[in-house]
């Protein structure tokens, strides 16, 4: 298999288009259409479906697609790994949104204190939901993915790294003592969630099940610092994890309970394919996540 081919096919795929795709190659519609039918004639499968002037991957199309992504990605890190050697080696890790802004910068300190010969250039972060950082592992995008919640719809290797205490939260301005929990008084209150896809929304929504209430005010959020500032200024209470909010509980800018039906927590997990290319560095890295002996919860 060719894999300018294999690219073309890719690209538009992603666009829908035979034109879009060429502009974004620098090649013309005729050769974008040569390449497409060559693979089609390659794997004896039509990939995708004509109709109207548009064109819509098919079941074997959908296959190549996910799958040419991953070997697109695997030949890009051997070509760098081959071209630079050893030492210049990278690992790409994404971590969904709380672990990224609490945990992921002391672990990378104490991993190259451990490790010397690592530098902090070797080592790239990308932070999201859980949704987008598993959905770019499952591409071969990053090598390592530490995320609140399972690998969703994707089977992944894991290994739960850290137990998350979660708790309610209010600002001290409205006068309202977040231990008291009667589900008639939780159902008035105004909610403020993250969005579909967010780890920290399923766990609101989690405990909104267990405790048989339905908020009549939500307000929906793109981000744990938009909501921690809503919380603080007064517009309603939020599911925080208490590791994310200990210098505003020292301060008194927010106040906390655990919650009344039971303690609530969420694993934070280590994931990584079964599959892909393992550099030194990457089992490095692994091996330092699995071996920590901690299991802390927010010491505040």
């Amino acid at each position: 298999m060719n894999l300018e081919h294999l690219k073309t096919f890719i690209a538009a795929a992603k666009y829908e288009s035979f034109s879009q795709a060429g502009k974004m190659l620098n090649l013309s519609q005729p050769a974008v259409s040569h390449q497409i039918s060559q693979l089609e004639t390659y794997y004896n499968k039509q990939l995708f479906i004509r109709a109207n002037r548009k064109i819509k991957l098919s079941e074997a199309g959908k296959t190549l697609f996910d799958h040419g992504q991953q070997l697109l990605a695997l030949n890009d890190k051997l070509e760098t790994l081959l071209a630079e050697g050893d030492t210049s080696q990278t690992i790409k890790i994404g971590c969904s949104n709380t672990i990224g802004e609490c945990l992921i910068s002391k672990m990378i300190q104490d991993f190259i204190k451990l490790n010397p010969d690592i530098t902090s250039s070797q080592i790239q972060i990308t932070i999201g939901t859980s949704v987008h950082i598993t959905d770019l592992l499952y591409a071969s995008e990053i090598d390592l993915a530490l995320v609140e919640g399972q690998a969703g719809r994707y089977d992944f290797i894991s290994h739960e790294f850290y137990d998350d205490l979660l708790v309610l939260g209010v600002s001290p301005q409205l006068r309202i003592d977040p231990s008291n929990q009667a589900p008639e008084k939780l159902e008035e209150m105004t909610w403020l969630i993250r969005e579909p896809g967010c780890a920290m929304r399923q766990a609101t929504l989690d405990l909104w099940k267990g405790l048989n209430i339905e908020p009549k005010s939500v307000l929906v959020y793109n981000s744990n610092t938009l909501i921690k500032e809503g919380v603080k200024n007064g517009l309603g209470v939020a599911v925080f994890s208490k590791l994310a909010i200990c210098p505003e509980i020292k301060s008194r800018q927010l106040i906390v309970s655990p919650f009344k039906d039971r303690d609530r927590s969420r694993p934070f997990y280590l994931l990584r394919k079964d599959n892909q290319f393992k550099s030194n560095l990457h089992e490095r890295a692994w091996n330092f996540i699995t071996d920590l002996d901690e299991n802390p919860n927010a010491s505040c």
